[in-house]
């Protein structure tokens, strides 16, 4: 019998410690995996308590199993209050096992008995009143102060996107809420909230701390601040999202023609420059063909830039880049004082220009971006291949870090795509990164001899990877070509 005992109290010893690794990650995120795990711990523990002869025990294990049960079968909702009751109750059962461990006094028994009894009781009563609780919260879904403001057709001029931030320091959360949608209804609609009326029904709210919403409202931004001023709002985030604010980020699709001739010819004063700049030998090598021919782009360039459309999203950044090439064309004129440190500071302005004029481009012109998922990889990928605009297209870079591994089809298509846009001129560069990146360039790393992929970790750090090759290098130059022919 001490050889059993000995096993029961070492076996649920070890459960209890599994049982509570459960709940503190039940309480950063929900899983069924969890609530499986849990309920399978308190079925096994009620079992061999009762086996034992240990009652008190087994009891109270029971009832925490039927908990989790309901909590299964959708009966009751999972909330922190059942994360709360379960670590109490292993807590005492804990307390119950070291006992009789030690073999304890009748009266502590007693005790732990009262404390278990009352975990049951409060167990019951949940299990009882959450049917009853369901039906109110249809209620107050019904008619709650977030659904009363939700109007999707709004007649109101402006748009906004608001996130509110409540203060750590508030003792409640769900008042704040209460009162920010209390202003609202007093200056306009929603369109949407993240939150919903049985959020105001929860037994909990600590760990929310910020509210979005869309407003739709007559009012202006600068009138906004007054109404929510109020206490624990930390700070809020406006953004408009009115039509009319919004036209500065439009894309023109008619307006591609003049958009590409000036990118191409930006692209060919970037690897030029980037070629001066990067390559130590040529530092003293450039000769006044190559330079006038950099200062024959460059003030092409300079045309085409007012040539499109939008163009005040641009100011910055041109100047910026007139800055620059006017540093470089002293430099290379012998105008300026060169030393390394100033090829380093150049390097680095050109790498910064370089990015932000990525941004410019990217996925509408000269470069495409693909992100296909792990589920439907293929078909995606084929489909994207299909859409692009061959002869608009310099660069394709597909990002991988959405999948764990390569199958042999997926390969083989990947070869095959490769193969057919590089005919076309267009060059295919592998964005590997995420936490399978080891894995999946182990896979390009086998099949370099039959076909070489170029990889890098990062969209810039392809392009920037992309300069070093002659490919792209008289791509350009035949697009500029194919431009000035007309």
């Amino acid at each position: 019998m001490e050889t059993t005992f000995q096993l029961y109290i070492d076996e649920t010893e070890d459960m209890l410690q599994s049982a509570e690794e459960c709940l503190i990650r039940l309480e950063a995120e929900y899983s069924s995996d969890e609530i499986n795990e849990l309920f399978r711990i308190a079925h096994t523990i009620k079992g061999s308590s009762h086996m034992v002869g240990y009652e008190d025990i087994g009891n109270l294990m029971h009832k925490i199993e039927d908990m989790l049960d309901s909590v299964r079968s959708g009966s009751i909702r999972f909330d922190p209050n059942i994360v709360s009751i379960s670590f109490k109750g292993l807590d005492i059962v804990k307390k119950m096992l070291q006992s009789k461990k030690e073999h304890g006094t009748t009266e502590m028994a007693g005790d732990f008995q009262q404390d278990a009894l009352q975990i049951q009781a409060m167990i019951e009563k949940m299990i009882k009143s959450r049917p009853q609780e369901e039906k109110n919260h249809a209620k107050q879904r019904a008619g709650g102060i977030v659904s009363s403001l939700i109007n999707p057709n709004p007649k109101s001029k402006n748009r906004y996107y608001i996130t509110f931030f409540v203060d750590e320091d508030a003792p409640m959360v769900s008042p704040v809420f209460m009162m920010i949608l209390k202003s609202i209804k007093q200056i306009g609609t929603l369109l949407y909230c993240s939150i919903s009326d049985s959020y105001f029904s929860e037994s909990s709210d600590d760990d929310i701390k910020t509210m979005d919403i869309i407003l739709c409202t007559d009012i202006e931004e600068a009138e906004l601040y007054t109404y929510f001023a109020m206490f624990y709002v930390e700070k809020i985030n406006i953004v408009d999202l009115s039509r009319n604010k919004l036209e500065q980020n439009d894309y023109y699709f008619n307006e591609q023609g003049n958009n590409i001739a000036c990118y191409i010819h930006i692209l060919r004063i970037f690897i030029n420059l980037y070629h001066l700049l990067f390559t130590p030998s040529q530092k003293t090598k450039i000769n006044k063909k190559e330079l006038n021919n950099i200062k024959s782009l460059y003030g092409e360039a300079v045309e085409l830039f007012e040539t499109i459309k939008n163009k005040s999203q641009f100011r910055t950044f041109i100047n910026d880049f007139n800055e620059v090439f006017t540093v470089i064309l002293n430099m290379i004129n012998g105008q300026g004082n060169v030393d390394e440190d100033c090829y380093t500071t150049l390097r680095i302005q050109l790498l910064q220009l370089l990015e932000r004029a990525y941004h410019f481009i990217k996925g509408k012109y000269l470069v495409r971006v693909i992100k296909p998922d792990k589920e439907n990889f293929i078909n995606r990928l084929e489909n994207f291949m299909e859409m692009v605009h061959k002869s608009t297209t310099l660069l394709i870079f597909i990002d991988l870090s959405e999948l764990e591994i390569l199958n042999e089809n997926e390969v083989k298509v990947l070869i095959n795509l490769k193969n057919e846009m590089e005919a076309k001129g267009i060059q295919i560069g592998i964005i590997a990164d995420g936490p399978f990146v080891r894995r999946v360039m182990n896979i390009f790393d086998a099949i370099t001899p039959i076909v070489e992929f170029h990889l890098f970790p990062s969209e810039l750090d392809a392009l920037v990877g992309m300069f070093h090759s002659q490919f792209l290098f008289e791509r350009v130059n035949q697009m500029v070509k194919e431009l000035e022919a007309g």
